[in-house]
């Protein structure tokens, strides 16, 4: 074959398996996208507009926007780098000024509020420390004073020309954090951990003026401290549970305030200090509010020798002081029920209550205690009226305005999702009598055939009124009837569809909230809060667990979840059951959760199932004891003994363990039967990934150009782990790093198949699907991303067809393996998943410009030949290219960008053509992907009455023929 037929057949296979273009008419009709900002650390309404028309913030996902005040949108956002750099340690906003300060003091970057474009960025040393944190203040309208881990720094405000510097002692291991203004001078505090807190105090012109060291051997790196403009320093010593205040102009040593001689006791609760930060009210000068625990507060006046409160404020969660002309107003915030909290405004000085902007706020206990309120309080006509901003414990962000109104509210937890899983909603009512009919007891013939007639009686009737609803149209509603008629739609929607196409979406996020959203338009359906709630911590990556025990097909069986998290308070286990559908607990679970009283080593959901159709989790405790939930599943477990098994990948120590479970004293121990030491010396463990629960396979082998069978590998019990690493080299100076894949069998620690990547490093992403292990690393010697595959085969004969076990295993599987050259950067991955396995299956890759690309299996095959034989192109196997080519239309998301993309999940849809696909990560979005094409549906623009016209005339040309044909054989019969 000459290599101008091999190039032809190679492009005319890649045009076949990769086109997957868009119509203009059908974006955004599958498909939606949702933006956030995050977890709000700052906030500032914008005075470069009129006062109140935006919300400028900074956030934990290291970016800064603008938030429109009348709808809640999105005006603008600017994301900043992902690594400690892009880290925002301090904002200030004046007039018309926005700036940051990022890196641990490293950079200092100048905004325009209205816009978000980026005016200067200045570097103030070239290493960072991620320890450290700088602070920023705009000292006048032309200038900016700026503190790094070494200097403290004025600058042009308008370009950022640095005017002068005044450097820091670098001794003692001080870390200066904090800059004060008090007149004409600058105070820089720092502190030295366990030892002493340095002050240095300086002029406007940078002339260092005093230094010195006060003692404070109670002061450690977390020690919540505030300053004051008035020139004092006040901290919170949580060993004794007291004040410490300083005065930075000439305070030589801390005055400790008792708490019990202010009215107030802390009792054990969590005590923390907030800054007032209205740059229009003398109070933010000398005022800080001081939390006692969730929900009580008050207000101190402090100064340079003495602290005392102004008001004690029970109750209260989230407390602001504004000044409107000569008056100085107090807000609060308190939950007085489950659904509301109650805004009250105080006159600060006499104490008095101001009626008028005291209201009663909707704030459903979703949403857990308000605690941060920032309002902007005018007077119109005589009267005061306010915008507020609540932020709750749940991370999200609403506007009130006057009457206690809710305006619009941010789920800004969406931004930190860490689970996900699609369940299918419930059947119909008349589906439900069906399902109703046949799963019932015993019954007559009379009673069964009154309820079917019922049934499609009911069918009947609800087509009728479909019908006459779609020829009477929407000329004869009123807006309410149109809103009952909206609200219809939206149940109906929580039915299941004819192609069971539409999911709901459980999220579970880092913040503790729950969410269940609805995959046609991500709509909130429902939302829990658990406030005790805090994921697992392995490898700088958190993870809660979620577990779908009961599907909605098992009726009158409700459908049910779990999650697995810590406790907060006592990092045990933390379990959370619940519907899935409505969001509400079930069985004792309590709405906070239930504490399991131990810590949770591993857990996981086995295929056995109760009397009701429900899967069992088994968890292994720190004892190596082994519980179920519920825990009437012990039972079944017992059944089932001889075959539990499970495994341990201890990333603190590099060791890999597995367990069987075996019965002691009438309970369930997990005997440690086999170890893997991976040198956690020498690497770590990065991923340890299984195979999805109950996936589905439709082919267990693989038919070749020669018409013979290759059977696939299939050990439901293989577990992929890699690990990273660097080892030292005597040839050259340096290290050089290496990545490892271990291919192990849970259940036996028998290593399948190891291979080393050497000059390479991660993150590695891994997919394991079937028989194949899909993963990526970046080649240090190429200096290029790579993607390597790894299949595994049995061979031309199949060991055991029925079943699979790991003692009996074939002989060690045949592995093909290959790696590619990948022209972008990828984040995470995912492999698309239908009901029944059937379509060929497509790689999702998120990639750092927030584009999803699906990529075909077949590109990532490690059979492809560098030269074709007519076998292989028998067999449709495409030759090998070492590059990836990549297009515009395999980008399932065109120009719908999701930025810092964290994961992907996919679930099958009731067409077996059909995956749905869910990314996450700053940002979601949601969308339908066919790797195979519609290939079980008809098109969109399919001609129904050409075809129904057509049938009509076949027919009647049939029953004429057939009278025909009839008449013309009785005529010969005759003669």
């Amino acid at each position: 074959m000459t290599g101008e037929k091999i190039l032809a057949f190679s492009l005319i296979i890649l045009n076949f398996v990769s086109v997957y273009g868009l119509y203009a008419d059908q974006a955004g009709k599958f498909d939606w996208r949702q933006q956030y900002v995050g977890h709000i650390d700052h906030l500032f309404w914008d005075q470069s507009v009129t006062l109140g028309k935006r919300i400028l913030v900074a956030t934990d996902q290291h970016l800064v926007a603008a938030i429109h005040s009348h709808n809640g949108s999105i005006a603008w956002r600017k994301i900043q780098e992902d690594d400690n750099r892009g880290v925002i340690d301090a904002i200030d906003h004046q007039n018309n000024a926005l700036v940051t300060v990022n890196g641990g003091g490293r950079f200092v970057r100048s905004w325009q509020p209205s816009s978000g474009s980026l005016y200067w960025e200045v570097e103030l040393f070239k290493s960072s420390d991620s320890s450290t944190r700088g602070d920023i203040r705009i000292y006048s309208k032309d200038e900016v004073l700026a503190l790094s881990p070494t200097a403290v720094h004025k600058l042009n405000l308008h370009n950022g020309k640095e005017k002068w510097a005044l450097q820091l002692p670098a001794k003692d291991n001080v870390v200066f954090g904090r800059l004060v203004l008090h007149g004409s001078n600058l105070y820089v505090v720092g502190r030295s951990a366990g030892a002493h807190v340095m002050v240095i105090s300086s002029d406007s012109e940078g002339t260092l003026k005093q230094q010195r060291s006060v003692p404070a051997a109670w002061i450690k790196e977390e020690t919540d401290c505030e300053t004051l403009d008035e020139g004092v320093l006040l901290c919170y010593d949580d060993v004794s549970s007291n004040l410490q205040l300083l005065n930075l102009e000439s305070g030589q040593l801390f005055v400790e305030v008792q708490l019990q001689e202010l009215g107030l006791s802390a009792e054990g609760k969590a005590m923390s200090l907030e800054k007032l930060r209205l740059h229009t009210s003398d109070h933010a000068k000398s005022h800080l509010l001081l939390r006692i625990g969730g929900n009580h507060m008050a207000i101190l006046k402090v100064s340079k020798d003495r602290v005392q409160v102004v008001k004690d404020l029970p109750k209260v969660s989230a407390a602001y002081v504004t000044k409107v002309e000569d008056l100085d107003i107090l807000l609060t915030l308190q939950r007085v029920s489950k659904q509301s909290v109650l805004l009250v405004g105080y006159d600060l000085a006499s104490g008095g209550e101001i009626t008028e902007l005291s209201q009663s706020i909707t704030l459903p206990a979703s949403h857990g205690l308000p605690t941060k309120l920032d309002a902007v309080v005018v007077k119109k006509n005589g009267r005061l009226a306010y915008k507020a901003l609540v932020r709750s414990e749940d991370q999200s962000l609403q506007l009130v305005q006057k009457s206690g109104r809710v305006s619009w509210k941010r789920e800004e937890a969406l931004a930190s999702v860490l689970s996900v899983e699609m369940v299918d909603f419930p059947v119909s009512e008349n589906q439900a009598k069906y399902e109703d009919e046949f799963g019932a007891q015993k019954e007559d013939v009379v009673s069964m055939f009154v309820k079917r007639f019922a049934t499609q009686f009911q069918q009947l009737k609800n087509l009728v009124i479909h019908q006459l609803q779609k020829l009477q149209g929407h000329r004869h509603h009123s807006v309410l009837e149109a809103d009952a008629l909206e609200e219809d739609e939206e149940e109906e929607e929580l039915t299941r569809d004819e192609f069971n196409i539409n999911k709901m979406i459980v999220v579970v996020t880092g913040a503790g909230k729950i969410f269940g959203l609805r995959s046609t338009n991500g709509h909130v359906q429902w939302s829990v809060y658990l406030p005790e709630l805090v994921a697992f911590r392995t490898n700088d990556k958190d993870n809660i667990m979620l577990f779908v025990q009961r599907t909605t097909a098992h009726f009158p069986n409700p459908p049910q979840c779990v999650i697995i998290g810590k406790n907060k308070l006592t990092g045990q286990g933390l379990l959370y059951a619940f519907n899935p559908i409505s969001g509400q607990p079930v069985g004792d679970v309590p709405y906070g959760g239930l504490s399991l009283g131990y810590n949770v080593k591993q857990a996981y959901m086995i295929g056995e199932v109760d009397d009701h159709f429900l899967r069992g989790i088994i968890f292994l405790d720190d004892n190596h004891q082994i519980h179920t939930y519920p825990e009437t599943f012990m039972s079944v477990a017992m059944d089932v003994l001889p075959s539990l098994f499970m495994y341990v990948a201890d990333t603190q120590t590099g060791f890999l363990k597995g367990f069987k479970a075996k019965l002691h004293d009438k309970d369930i121990i997990a005997d440690n039967v086999w170890t893997i030491n991976l040198q956690k010396k020498q690497q770590i463990i990065t991923n340890v990934v299984g195979k999805r629960v109950l996936e589905q396979v439709h082919s267990q082998g693989r038919v070749l150009g020669d018409r013979s069978v290759l059977y696939k590998y299939m050990n439901p019990n293989l577990v992929v782990v890699t690990t990273e690493g660097e080892e030292a080299s005597s040839l050259t100076k340096g290290s050089n790093n290496f990545v490892n894949i271990y291919l192990i069998d849970s259940i036996t620690g028998h290593i399948v198949f190891h291979a080393s990547h050497r000059k390479t490093k991660g993150p590695v992403n891994v997919v394991h699907v079937e028989n194949w292990v899909v993963y990526d690393y970046f080649n240090q010697k190429a200096r290029r991303h790579e993607i390597a595959v790894i299949e595994l085969f049995e061979g031309k004969e199949q060991g055991n067809s029925s079943a699979f076990s790991s003692f009996t295993a074939p002989r060690e599987p045949l592995v093909l393996r290959q790696s590619y050259i990948m022209p972008v950067h990828i984040t995470t991955m995912d492999v698309t998943v239908t009901e029944k396995g059937i379509t060929s299956r497509s790689l999702l890759f998120a990639m750092t410009a927030g584009k999803i690309l699906s990529l075909p299996k077949a590109l990532l095959d490690p059979r492809r030949p560098v030269i074709p034989s007519q076998e292989t192109m028998e067999e449709g196997t495409i030759p090998y290219i070492p590059e990836i080519p990549i297009s515009t239309e395999m980008m399932v998301n065109y120009y719908n960008s999701v930025d810092k993309i964290k994961g992907i999940h996919s679930s099958p849809a009731g067409l077996e053509s059909t995956s749905l696909v869910f990314v996450y990560g700053l940002d979601l979005f949601y969308t339908r992907v066919t790797p195979s094409r519609m290939f079980d549906v008809l098109k969109e623009d399919f001609d129904f009455y050409f075809i129904s016209l057509v049938l009509l005339g076949m027919f009647l040309v049939t029953f004429f023929t057939q009278k025909l044909a009839s008449r013309k054989a009785l005529s010969r019969a005759w003669k």
